[in-house]
Formats: C-alpha cells, sequence, structure tokens
C-alpha cells in the first residue's frame, strides 16, 4: 500500500521513523523550519511564587544552547542500544530534527519531513485474491486487495534498532535534556504551548492505534491504495503509519513508548 491518504506510491518507500526515535525526545513541525532557525535561545523561567524572597529568584533568562543539548544527549543516549545502527543515528540526530517529528505527530501528520536521513527499502506489495467465478451471465467481480506481508518486513530493521533501545534509561534521562527540547521548540513553537504538551500528545496519539491482527483489506484510491474499512481509512496518517508497520513491529513501538513515557513521567496513564 503506497503511503498516500492510506499510503504513497508503490515505487516510494514509507517512512516512518517517528515513531522511531520519538522516545528520545521531540516536538516541532516543519523540520526545514527549524533547522534554519539561531542556535542559542533564552528560556525563561517560571517567576517566583509571591511572597518568595528576591534572593531566590532565578535570573531573567537561562541561556539554552541547543548544541550543548544536542551534545548531551548523544552522550546519555550512548548506551542505551548496543547496535550499530543505533549509533550512526546518533551521529545524524539533533534536537530539533526530534522536536520537528514529535509536533508532526502531534498535529496527526507522518513525520517523514523531519527525518530525512531514515528510510526503508524494497516496494509497497499487496495481495491479491480472485473473487469466486461467478454464475453464469454475471461478471466476476474484481479482486480482493490486502497488505502482503512482505510490506510490513520492510520496517523489521527500524523496528529492530527501535526495540533494542533501553526505553527506561532514555525516559529516566528526559529530564537533563528538557530545557534544550524547550530552546528548541520556542524556535518554531505555538504561543501558550510547552514541549511537555507537544510530547504528551504525539505519545497518547501513537499509543491509542488499536493493531490489527489478520489481514488489512485495501481498495483502490487513483494512483495509490485506501484502507477498506472507513473507521481506518478516516484515522490521521500518523495513525495510518503505525497499522503501516504491521501488528507485530507495532507492539514493539507501543511497548518501548508506553516504557519511555513511564518513566519520563509525561503521561499519567501510559
Amino acid at each position: 500500500m503506497p503511503d498516500s491518504t492510506a499510503t504513497p506510491p508503490p515505487k516510494r518507500g514509507p517512512l516512518w521513523p517517528f515513531v522511531l526515535l520519538i522516545i528520545l525526545v521531540a516536538g516541532g513541525f516543519l523540520a526545514w523550519r527549524v533547522l534554519e532557525r539561531p542556535q542559542t535561545v533564552f528560556v525563561a523561567p517560571h517567576s517566583p511564587d509571591a511572597g518568595v524572597a528576591v534572593t531566590e529568584a532565578v535570573d531573567a533568562a537561562v541561556p539554552a544552547n541547543i548544541d550543548d543539548g544536542d551534545t548531551q544527549l548523544r552522550k546519555l543516549a550512548a548506551g542505551w542500544s548496543s547496535d550499530p545502527i543505533f549509533a550512526k543515528w546518533l551521529d545524524l540526530l539533533s534536537l530539533r530534527h526530534l522536536v520537528a517529528a514529535a509536533q508532526l505527530v502531534a498535529d496527526g501528520a507522518s513525520p517523514r519531513p523531519a527525518l530525512p536521513f531514515l528510510s526503508i527499502t524494497g516496494p509497497f506489495m499487496v495481495r491479491e485474491v480472485e473473487a469466486p467465478k461467478p454464475a453464469k451471465g454475471k461478471v466476476r467481480p474484481p479482486p480482493q486487495l490486502f497488505i502482503a506481508t512482505s510490506s510490513y518486513a520492510r520496517y523489521d530493521a527500524l523496528l529492530r534498532v527501535f526495540g533494542s533501545v533501553n526505553a527506561a534509561a532514555a525516559g529516566d534521562a528526559y529530564a537533563q535534556v528538557r530545557p534544550f527540547c524547550e530552546a528548541a521548540f520556542g524556535e518554531i513553537g505555538r504561543p501558550g504551548k510547552r514541549f511537555d504538551d507537544v510530547l504528551t500528545a504525539a505519545l497518547r496519539r501513537v499509543l491509542a492505534v488499536k493493531l490489527i491482527d489478520g489481514e488489512v483489506e485495501l481498495v483502490p484510491k487513483g494512483a495509490v491504495y485506501a484502507f477498506k474499512d472507513p473507521a481506518v481509512e478516516a484515522l490521521s496518517a500518523a495513525e495510518k503509519q503505525v497499522l503501516r508497520l504491521g501488528p507485530e513491529n507495532g507492539r514493539v513501538l507501543q511497548r518501548q513508548l508506553r516504557e519511555f513515557a513511564a518513566h519520563a513521567k509525561v503521561l499519567e496513564n501510559p
């Protein structure tokens, strides 16, 4: 199924890393905007409560250099997985990428624009099942179309790496990178919102997806395919991308995100 409404054209391998790296942090939208902004921003602290001594008040602005945050993230994450591909991801990864990916997912969009360095190989494949031969004089209906298991298998390598990450350690480390995430979010964030709000919304959206075991039927939709079940087709692009991972890969993704959320303390009941 090409990943468009339900999939893109068959020759275009879809990309779902969102989810794959959202465990580390994230929030933001339109990666190109994020990557072009200045690297140093200022995060205003919370106003001290009334009655607190002046000597206890913090400075008017606390600088948070996002490059320093990237360095901190790589140091913290170095021991989260022994998979060599994960180490390559860390070399290419930045907080701006992650911030952008999370904002896109929170908005229901695919995180693909924010994570251009991740890719999958092989075309999207469907399985055709011919309809029974009709009675004499009747027209044979078109074949039924289902997602082929080989389409799910394209994501196996990505989910293997994602599943190797120590999600609990990543969640515990979140407090240390939060100020830098807020700084990155401040470059493109919407007034009145915090990075934690975006991260929470993205996690909730992915964890709420009900994975489908068994055959998933499709219908042609122009040059692409759509889910035959209207309730599934009505899901957001981010939610349908989770389903395109396949049930087993989807379970790995959701298990890791629940573990991360529990330790990062960003969801009450992950």
